[in-house]
This record gives C-alpha cells, sequence and structure tokens, in this order.
C-alpha cells in the first residue's frame, strides 16, 4: 500500500492507494494549515481504511513545481514517515499529478492534448504539456515556468486545452502505484523539491 501526500498547492491532502484502488482519501482546502493538519489527515486515512503503518510499502509525494512552503512541508513530512518506517518515498511531479487528476475526471475517452497548470503568482504558471490516452499521461515538454499569455498562444499552437483542474492526493497515489519504478527515491535524503525559480521574499502590505 502507498501513503501518498500532496501539499504543492492550496489543497492539503492524504491519500491510501492499493494496486489501482484508492482505499480512502482526505484533503482541506485551506491556506496555511498544512504544517499543522496534515499528519492529522494521515493519521485520518490510515484509520478510516483500518492500515497500520508496518503494511505501507512507500510514500509517494508532490515534489513540485508549487508553493515553496507547502513543498518543503509535506517532502519533510515524507521524508520523517520514510526514515521511520524505512520504506522508500516516490516523488512525483505536482504537474503530473494534475494531468493524472484530469485524465481521471475527463468526460472523453479520446487521445487529446493537455496543459498543466500552476499558479506561480505575478502572471506567470508553472506548466508542462502531455499527451492524454484512457490509460496514461505522457510527458511531451519540460516542466517550466513561464507569463500566462505565452503558456496560451503555445497551447493554441500545440492544439492543447489548458487547464489547472484541482489536485489531490489520490492522484499522486494513483501515479506513484503505476509508475513506481520511474519515480521511486530509495535514497532520499538528499531530495529537494523542484521549485523551477529561486524564492524571493515578500514583505506584507502596510495596513
Amino acid at each position: 500500500m502507498i501513503l501518498a501526500i500532496e501539499t504543492a498547492t492550496e489543497i492539503c491532502s492524504a491519500a491510501l492507494v492499493h494496486n489501482g484502488i484508492l482505499l480512502g482519501e482526505r484533503s482541506l482546502n485551506e491556506k496555511n494549515i498544512h504544517s499543522e493538519r496534515l499528519l492529522y489527515l494521515v493519521d485520518e486515512v490510515l484509520k478510516s481504511a483500518q492500515v497500520k503503518n508496518n503494511q505501507l510499502v512507500a510514500i509517494a509525494v508532490s515534489i513540485g513545481p508549487g508553493s515553496f512552503t507547502g513543498l518543503r512541508i509535506g517532502l519533510s513530512t515524507a521524508k520523517g514517515l520514510a526514515l521511520a518506517l524505512e520504506i522508500p518515498i516516490i516523488a512525483i511531479p505536482t504537474l503530473d499529478g494534475i494531468a493524472e487528476s484530469y485524465r481521471r475526471n475527463r468526460t472523453t475517452e479520446k487521445d487529446e492534448n493537455f496543459c498543466a497548470m500552476i499558479d506561480a503568482k505575478r502572471d506567470e504558471a508553472f506548466y508542462a504539456f502531455y499527451s492524454i490516452s484512457q490509460n496514461d499521461i505522457i510527458l511531451q515538454s519540460e516542466y517550466a515556468i513561464k507569463p500566462r499569455v505565452e503558456i496560451v498562444s503555445e497551447g493554441v499552437s500545440r492544439h492543447s486545452f489548458l487547464a489547472q483542474p484541482v489536485i489531490n492526493a489520490s492522484a499522486i497515489g494513483f501515479l506513484a502505484d503505476r509508475k513506481k519504478n520511474d519515480f521511486e527515491v530509495p535514497d532520499f535524503l538528499y531530495l529537494e523539491p523542484l521549485y523551477l525559480r529561486d524564492f524571493v521574499a515578500t514583505l506584507p502590505k502596510k495596513p
């Protein structure tokens, strides 16, 4: 069984996946609650599925890009759990998770091109292009950051559907379950989030 964690966006989520089946999921959509609520959600999802920690075979985590703070919280939690249980981490790119979420929730089974996006502030977005089939997602570009207007223009030229669907831990878990060999990180002590740009601190606005 794989415990999946998603904290790259405002969604704080934990899910349990086994052999392509979702055994349980808990999610909250609130700002700045990841550090306080993530372990609570993990505990809730394990209890709801009646699964003990020693039954887990890996921890899947959304590795970025996304919120700097959220990514650090998710990865540090994943590392702590993986170290304690002596199991590997499966590091899933967040944009892949968005593409998987779109694939699983779309209303058509036709093959199509898709652009996954995450708000990066300052009128920019993290993005990547994918081909979507009934059974899988295939990355067709690098993970990158650009002004939104440029992404839209590139999406038109690629005949791609652009969207920013909600991502939950279940999408991360399904990908980890299906592509464990591609993303497993047995030696994860020095694993870092995929930020795509340097952190820039901003001062709070004056009242």
